[in-house]
């Protein structure tokens, strides 16, 4: 098999729609799907070549032209696996801890939330999200020479100046010289590529980028990521969402307990015939398949999968490296935020009504959010004390809270001090309620781990409280 590695660069915005949908605002993909090369090399040689020549390059699968994902420093990039999941409270990919699902060893006392988005390379560091361009465009009445009326319409785009790398596979070398002769150079792909957007510069990478491959299994676990969206058809014709060991050359049962899949439609525009193909229903990129086989040699398994690969589909890699997790089940990669050059300018003062309005409306909502994301922390590690606690209790505390503009005028008024008893400490409450299970020192706790986010804090907090 011969594979080569091609760079695109963005001369302008590109129009990738990842629906065919033609109202309301139209979402781009954040990768430039296969079917884009296909299409343009099938534009210039389609025609000029046998059947037999044609079948083989297009339709056969014995070149498949693979999905371009965003790079930096010409390294190749691979979409986050779904088998990671962070605590929902804690979910900073290159600081906190990420646990692998079918290592089975994710803790009980956190909320595990799965990772999603974003891209990693071979260096190791992580991109977030691709640079997306939001536009907002009219249709044109040439009779009046101005915009229709009532035909106004958005859509993202891929924003120019972006690199991106794919690959292309070969069976055959006969058809790598045309392949590529028809590919390089400047060439225009995606939506209204007639008129300012599409245009994108493809060359060779003539050194190839160090990529992640497939290794043995261990414990009789074969765990396959999906480097490319996946599509399988059942053995009456029929798509499916559940392939089976069979379809991976595999002899063994799935555990779909251990496994960790999301699905997706579409039905890819036909430049050609000018109309849409056929469904399409795939597992997406970045899912994760577990097997359970007694055969740990992968040197015989197909490299691609399933059905459309000359569209760059079913490319699989089996047991990666950064698939493994440690002895406590997590990830055993370390990812770092790729450095962007920074760029070094002189702010100007707000000066405007407007301007100092919406910066104080910045400062009101980033406050606000750091109350919330302190609450349902506080929630989550004391969320089986205060179930003596009364509505009525929590709604005095907010009233008190509301009316206080001062952290320590409010705890010496709820829990005392010197020269006062507080509200907590008196009345039938305090014994029914306050001096069960420590709640009364539970909660000082909680709003001195808080003094710093005021006396907001306590309000939203109670208010919150008396929900639960």
């Amino acid at each position: 098999m011969i594979i080569k590695y091609f760079k695109v660069k963005l001369l302008t915005d590109i129009v990738l729609n990842a629906a065919l949908n033609t109202e309301g605002n139209m979402q781009t993909l954040d990768y430039i799907p296969g079917s884009n090369f296909l299409g343009i090399v099938a534009g210039k040689l389609y025609k000029e070549l046998n059947a037999e020549f044609s079948y083989d390059i297009f339709h056969s699968g014995k070149v498949s032209f693979g999905d371009a994902l965003i790079s930096k420093n010409n390294a190749m990039s691979y979409a986050m696996p779904f088998s990671l999941f962070q605590d929902k409270l804690n979910n900073e990919i290159t600081k906190d801890p990420i646990w692998l699902h079918h290592a089975e060893k994710i803790p009980s006392d956190i909320q595990p939330k799965q990772v999603r988005s974003g891209y990693f390379n071979t260096d190791n560091s992580y991109i977030k999200k691709v640079e997306k361009k939001f536009s907002l465009k009219s249709a044109h009445n040439r009779k009046e020479r101005r915009s229709e009326e009532g035909k106004m319409f958005g859509f993202e785009s891929i924003r120019k100046g972006q690199e991106f790398i794919f690959s292309i596979t070969f069976e055959d070398e006969n058809y790598v010289d045309q392949v590529v002769g028809a590919l390089i150079g400047n060439q225009r792909i995606g939506k209204s590529k007639t008129a300012q957007f599409g245009k994108v510069a493809i060359s060779e990478i003539e050194k190839t980028p160090e990529v992640f491959s497939s290794n043995n299994s261990k414990n009789n676990l074969l765990i396959i990521y999906a480097e490319s969206n996946l599509c399988f058809v059942n053995e009456w014709g029929q798509a499916t969402y559940q392939p089976t060991a069979g379809n991976f050359g595999a002899k063994g049962t799935i555990r779909w307990d251990l496994s960790q899949i999301r699905t997706h439609s579409y039905s890819p525009w036909n430049g050609q015939r000018n109309t849409t193909s056929t469904q399409r229903d795939c597992i997406l990129k970045g899912s994760v398949i577990v097997i359970e086989t007694d055969k740990n040699d992968v040197s015989s398994l197909p490299p691609q999968v399933g059905e459309y690969r000359q569209d760059g589909l079913g490319r699989v890699i089996y047991n990666p490296d950064f698939l493994q997790a440690d002895a406590e089940g997590k990830w055993n990669m370390k990812l770092e935020k790729y450095k962007e050059e920074e760029t070094s300018f002189e702010k100007s003062p707000i000066n405007t009504a407007l301007g100092k309005l919406l910066t104080k409306k910045k400062a009101e909502m980033d406050a606000d959010h750091k109350i919330g994301k302190a609450i349902l922390k506080a929630m989550e590690k004391y969320k089986d004390d205060f179930k003596k606690v009364t509505r009525s209790q929590w709604g005095v505390i907010r009233q008190y809270a509301s009316e206080y503009k001062k952290v320590d005028e409010l705890m010496a008024f709820l829990f005392g001090s010197d020269t006062q008893e507080g509200l907590l400490n008196k009345g039938v409450a305090a014994e029914r309620i306050w001096d069960k299970n420590g709640n009364r020192n539970k909660l000082q706790k909680i709003l001195i781990d808080n003094r710093g986010l005021g006396t907001r804090f306590i309000a939203k907090f109670a208010a919150e409280m008396a929900k639960k």
